[in-house]
């Protein structure tokens, strides 16, 4: 029988009078079972369809009713997309009637996508599975991977996941807890993270990114000494592999012991010119690290991630990080997404944007005066978001603002969706901070790609701008960029300003005297390296009738540790420390600031960026260190464009020296407050409209010149 006709009409009672006629001459007309319960599918009967077709049972035998089985499920397949629910009633009817294991775990996959799995049908899939042999492993991991990452977890989900033990290899099941587990990263779930990834340890004891994820895990909640000593496994085991292996676990010991705080920040510094040896090691290798790239994967683009945190060499770390990265990124293309060199002529430039940090995050703050701005006459924006969907900030600010919008948590369904809508500039926000965004440049999905914000150029040979600007990068500094950089006219951001709340914490709550003198330092711990803490502790020391407030952001403990430590050694009462908690709105963080600080002190040799802009916006003097590498330069390009020379020093005396004045010159105070605040009427860094223009211009002249260069001579 064929149905299609009554389908294509959906004259679903007549598909049904018709089945019933063709069965009443030919009971075993297969294709006629099928088409009737289908019908009342169709037709929102949901509870006769079952009724109908177990009538087969008496007039079918058992190879027919497979068959059924199979004609329903392919059916449910071709409703996956337009019609999700009659799909589900298909897939639960089809096994219902012709039971199958692989048709069950596939089932599972479907209602745990739809979120709609309940606890009867999970304990029915443990029961089926504790008697089964000969079990598909690869539904079995889909299976498994699925109802772990995206149901919340329980004893059930637990017992679950032992369940499937027995019935995958060893490193197929710890890989599935691991990419869980990943796939948790959002959810503050830290706990759950844990058990899975000890879970998975035990199954793979020798997995080194597995090491490094528990290890990170025991770092976010404080367990430092466990994080390290894991972190000394981690590298025992990859002492007997490669280079890439042995650089991987330096590097996770580095963020163990820069997240740790106190004491541990001398010991990276005391390890850091091995770590440095180790990279020049791994740029300079004949010896092909493709194995390790690809079994470590990602990851390993964050090798030379801490050395800007460390120390500001970027003439020798620079070329390191070029090497590297574009190595790494060579090994883990499989066969990049095909796309046209010139592009269909349009109207508009097609610009896209990738990135996770388009959101509820410093990117975020920074990005979105130039998404406000920007002439859609001119431009088409698509907007690739990996990992994670926007928030609630990221939708309002980013997506609302753009033409088109896509996300997946994978690398390379984006980049084939980036050069199936022929961008032809893609623009980086994220760098080395995010691996994946990493794995889609490799890719080369569009003609150009270009690096701005985020942490620092990739190093990446498939990027061919890096946006800076007169100041934030010195004048020698392409010697050492593999990316061509290219200095916008004024400066590399501008904003239009920061929102400010309400204080939650004043003078009076820390038990500090409306007349005393307060510096304030707000940054995260891989920015607290000692010499600088030793250098603000100096400036404190000196200046009479002064508070040192540091907010933390990660580990109050180890930090607070650190201060008190460095404290003591410069016989420093620790009663002029305050430490202030994080606070859960940027709007009171400000307000905060505000009401607080007399003076800023900036860290080196990584300094404040967003944290900066906040601080000037608010007309606060600032103390900085300038360098020499981006990261050490961002506060010195934004006081300059300010119009303010006060506060920028090029040594650790001349830091002390200002920070002292500063302490102690309340008129000094005053005059910069008052020009700061005067800057947001003149300076380019509040002008989001002006700098708008100038990065569309910039973005217009790079196409221009590719288009150039694609001429035949």
């Amino acid at each position: 029988m064929n149905g299609e006709i009554w389908l294509a009409n959906e004259d679903y009672p007549g598909l049904i009078a018709q089945a019933e006629t063709v069965l009443t001459a030919n009971p075993e007309d297969i294709t006629a079972w099928g088409y009737g319960g289908l019908a009342y599918i169709l037709q929102g009967d949901t509870a006769a369809a079952p009724v109908f077709w177990f009538q087969a049972l008496t007039a079918l035998d058992g190879n027919q009713i497979e068959v059924l089985g199979q004609w329903m499920w392919e059916r449910g397949n071709s409703y996956r997309e337009t019609q999700p629910q009659v799909s589900l009633e298909l897939y639960r009817a089809a096994q219902e009637l012709a039971p199958s294991l692989e048709r069950l775990l596939h089932l599972t996959q479907f209602i745990v996508a739809k979120g709609e799995l309940t606890t009867e049908e999970l304990e029915r899939l443990i029961q089926t599975l504790e008697i089964s042999t000969a079990i598909p492993i690869k539904p079995l991991y889909k299976t498994l991977l699925d109802v772990v990452s995206l149901v919340p977890f329980n004893p059930q989900i637990e017992q679950f996941i032992l369940t499937c033990r027995p019935h995958l290899p060893a490193h197929i099941y710890a890989k599935a807890l691991s990419l869980s587990s990943s796939a948790l990263q959002w959810q503050n779930a830290l706990a759950i993270r844990e058990k899975l990834l000890n879970m998975a340890l035990a199954s793979d004891p020798e997995n080194l990114e597995i090491m490094g994820s528990l290890a990170n895990i025991y770092g976010e909640t404080h367990q430092h000494d466990q994080a390290l000593a894991l972190c000394d496994r981690q590298m025992a085991v990859a002492q007997t592999r490669s280079l890439s292996a042995q650089g991987y676990a330096l590097h996770c010991r580095f963020r163990e012991l820069l997240n740790a705080g106190g004491d541990y920040w001398r010991q990276a510094i005391a390890e850091t010119e091995a770590y440095g040896q180790l990279l020049q090691k791994l740029a300079n290798t004949e010896a092909d690290q493709t194995p390790t790239i690809k079994t470590l994967g990602a990851t390993l683009f964050h090798l030379p991630f801490f050395l800007p945190y460390l120390r500001d060499e970027p003439a020798a770390d620079r070329p390191l990080l070029n090497r590297i990265s574009s190595q790494i990124g060579r090994a883990l293309v499989k066969s990049p997404p095909h796309r046209q060199e010139v592009p269909v002529p349009t109207a508009r430039l097609r610009v896209g944007f990738l990135s996770l940090t388009l959101r509820r995050h410093s990117v975020g703050w920074l990005a979105r005066t130039f998404f406000k701005h920007y002439d859609r006459q001119q431009f088409e924006f698509f907007l690739y978001y990996i990992s994670n969907p926007p928030d609630a900030l990221g939708q309002s600010w980013f997506v609302e603002k753009c033409d088109h919008y896509f996300y997946h948590d994978y690398p390379e369904p984006l980049a084939a969706k980036i050069a199936e809508d022929q961008v032809q500039i893609l623009v980086d926000l994220d760098s080395l901070t995010l691996t994946g965004s990493c794995v889609v440049l490799a890719q080369k999905p569009a003609p150009i790609q270009v690096t701005w914000l985020g942490w620092d150029a990739s190093g990446m040979d498939t990027i061919d701008y890096f946006m800076a600007d007169p100041w934030v990068l010195p004048a020698n500094a392409q010697d050492y960029y593999q990316e061509k950089i290219w200095r916008l006219p004024e400066t590399y951001i501008a904003v239009d300003g920061f929102e400010i709340g309400v204080p939650d914490v004043r003078r009076e709550d820390l038990g500090i005297d409306p007349t005393a003198v307060i510096f304030y330092t707000a940054q995260s711990g891989y920015k607290r390296h000692p010499e600088i803490v030793d250098l603000q502790l100096q400036i404190l020391q000196q200046v009479p009738n002064s508070y040192l407030c540091v907010k933390y952001i990660y580990d109050g403990d180890g930090l607070s540790q650190q201060f008190h430590t460095q404290a003591e050694r410069w016989g420093i009462d620790p009663q002029r420390l305050r430490f202030l908690p994080p606070v859960n709105s940027e709007y009171v963080h400000r307000a905060n600031l505000q009401c607080l600080a007399d003076v800023i002190l900036d860290t080196y040799p990584y300094n404040g960026a967003t944290t900066t802009l906040e601080a000037l916006w608010l007309g606060i003097p600032l103390v900085t260190r300038v360098g020499q590498q981006f990261a050490a330069r961002n506060s010195y390009a934004f006081l300059t464009q300010c119009g303010i020379s006060e506060g920028i020093a090029h040594s650790a005396e001349e830091y002390v020296a200002w920070g002292v004045r500063l302490g102690t010159d309340s008129e000094l105070r005053q005059e910069i407050r008052q020009r700061l605040l005067a800057s947001r009427r003149t300076s380019p860094l509040w002008d989001g409209e002006r700098f708008a223009q100038q990065f569309g211009c910039a973005l217009q002249e790079m196409w221009r010149t590719y288009q150039q260069s694609q001429v035949s001579p």
